[in-house]
């Protein structure tokens, strides 16, 4: 970093020129328009009766109503390895009232509902500085470290998607929330500011309404008292009841509404603490090698299992040496120990408690970089591996980062495109009697979504659509007989997101059969990780039945297929998602 730009960011008006940098840089978000959940958030919210409705209830994929999710499932709006009685139930009233307000503010214009979201990045950012200027200032830091740490931040491409998509301006709102309680707590333990004991927990009460996985950030509490604070320890302790008091009345009425999370790659460590320890375990290297190097988190779940075991030991090797690198710092400066393990406490609730990925990684991120914005300030090491150590980081977070941000920020326009393609589906006199069946896709999106964007759009809406395989890899599909397909996806089942609707600690036995009415799905065979690895799906009527529209995924768009003759096989080849 140039002496010019440090001094810039050490200034007063420093804060807002982080913001302003990291605004700028993820600009292209606002080109991609709706894409994935959004157009699902905007037709839940259309469709709510009231705006209680709408605010309560706009988070809820699966109430744990099995009969409920069988008629979901039945109809194709859940894919056919779903657990009925699962939940994936949400309480974000906050963030959900910006999504109404983008309703009623702009419905058509996707572009200033990414600006809306944007703005929130802005003043996320801002903050941030702000509090990296504070704790590094009020602690023995200097101002150039709170600069580094600031711009790190703010060019981080771990941000892209996660302020890009809509649909995921909840976690932005949290961490916004969390910044702003935190110093105002800070303020008020270090400075006497009154105000800030009952303002930061209020905040904090803010964050956890927007996005639960503001919990998470009571890591940075606890690491505050035990490394910033000096006396006794029971002050120390006092200084914790605000922040955990408004955590447990807020999770007390979250459970008494009746939300929660249960049975799928959602986990709530209360209510399955040994399949939260399973997943924190499995998930955790990979997303700290999000954050601190890459590839990114999302990754891992599209591997098969071999690369994914390959990439858990790659990261703990890398953290670990990360560790020795970081350890000199952590070990002279209690505000390196503040960061680092307020970072590592932040990240257990999403690591073991969601599916991995860098949109996760705002709060968590918040430590990281105080932490490499402390060393990356320190003299260089005599010592030739750490010099190679820190022109990595250098390389990575201020010539990578900044590079990459824009390309993720745009992400989700380049992952999704499904509203296109859904519009682009031949329609015909037919399509309203006829059952969509949707062959292979890269996610389960694209068979799920496909009636609710064509109903958005005014499109005519199949009667049914079946997804029957999901997933990056080659797919072998068999004609064991007239009415029947046997699907072998080269890296099995349930890979990728598919585990929002059945989580590992839940799985589908050999032998399972699932019926759907019209179809009747039973697993053949299972990969070393327990997961459905061949399924037989037997279909109602004759193959060639004018009831069935065959497609495909191709070249970004829904491509007619044709089942092979009675005896044969067929290899559909590797998917690669892109822009349509």
């Amino acid at each position: 970093m140039t002496a010019a730009l440090r001094a810039r960011l050490s200034a007063r008006r420093g804060p807002w020129l982080a913001a302003l940098l990291a605004v700028t840089l993820a600009l292209p978000a606002v080109a991609t328009g709706r894409q994935l959940d959004d157009d699902l958030l905007f037709t839940t919210l259309r469709a709510a009766p009231n705006a209680p409705a709408a605010l309560n209830g706009l988070f809820v994929l699966m109430d744990g109503d099995a009969q409920q999710a069988e008629m979901q499932m039945a109809r194709g709006f859940f894919p056919w390895w779903a657990l009925p009685s699962a939940q994936v139930a949400f309480w974000r009233p906050v963030a959900a009232l910006t999504h109404w307000l983008d309703l009623r503010l702009w419905p058509a214009a996707p572009a200033l509902m990414h600006a809306h979201s944007l703005l929130y990045l802005g003043l996320l950012v801002a903050a941030a500085a702000a509090l990296y200027r504070r704790v590094m200032a009020g602690w023995r830091g200097t101002a150039g470290s709170a600069a580094l740490a600031a711009l790190l931040y703010a060019v981080d491409d771990a941000h892209g998607f996660g302020a890009a998509w809509l649909a995921n301006r909840n976690g932005l709102l949290a961490a916004l929330g969390v910044v702003l309680a935190l110093h105002a707590h800070l303020r008020w333990r270090r400075a006497g500011w009154q105000p800030g004991a009952w303002l930061s927990p209020t905040l904090l009460a803010f964050a956890l309404l927007c996005n639960e996985g503001a919990a998470a950030a009571l890591g940075y509490w606890l690491a505050e008292a035990a490394f910033l604070e000096t006396g006794p320890w029971q002050r120390r302790a006092l200084g914790l009841l605000p922040a955990l008091a408004v955590s447990a009345f807020w999770r007390f009425a979250y459970a008494a509404q009746g939300y929660g999370q249960w049975g799928t790659n959602y986990v709530d460590p209360t209510r399955e603490p040994l399949a939260f320890a399973r997943a924190l375990f499995a998930h955790g290297p990979g997303l700290l090698l999000g954050q601190w190097l890459l590839p990114p988190a999302e990754v891992a779940p599209f591997l098969s299992g071999a690369a994914q075991a390959g990439l858990w030991f790659f990261a703990v090797l890398v953290l670990f040496g990360l560790a020795v690198w970081l350890w000199p710092v952590v070990a002279h400066s209690a505000t390196a120990r503040f960061w680092g393990v307020g970072s590592l406490l932040a990240a257990a609730l999403p690591a073991g408690g969601a599916l991995p990925a860098n949109r996760l990684l705002f709060i968590v991120g918040l430590g990281s970089f105080g932490l490499l914005g402390e060393a990356l300030a320190a003299h260089p090491n005599t010592h030739a591996w750490r010099r190679a150590a820190r022109g990595v980081m250098i390389g990575v977070h201020l010539i990578v980062a900044p590079l990459l941000l824009p390309l993720t920020a745009y992400s989700p326009a380049i992952l999704g495109g499904l509203a296109q393609a859904s519009a682009r589906l031949p329609a015909g006199p037919a399509l309203l009697e006829q059952s969509v069946i949707v062959v292979n896709a890269p996610s389960f999106a694209h068979a799920t979504y496909l009636p609710l964007l064509r109903e958005a759009h005014g499109l005519p809406v199949p009667a049914r659509v079946r997804g029957l395989a999901s997933g990056l890899g080659a797919l072998t599909v068999t004609r064991p007989d007239a009415t029947s397909l046997t699907l072998t996806p080269a890296l099995g089942f349930l890979t990728g997101f598919d585990g929002v609707f059945r989580g590992p600690a839940h799985p589908l036995a050999l032998g399972t059969v699932i019926n759907l009415g019209d179809l009747q799905v039973t697993v053949l065979a299972l990969t070393p990780n327990g997961r459905p690895a061949t399924a037989a799906f037997h279909f109602a009527r004759p193959l060639e039945d004018p009831a069935y529209r065959w497609v495909i995924w191709q070249a970004h768009d829904y491509a007619p297929w044709s089942p092979p003759a009675v005896g044969q096989a067929v290899t559909l080849p590797a998917l690669l998602t892109g822009p349509p």
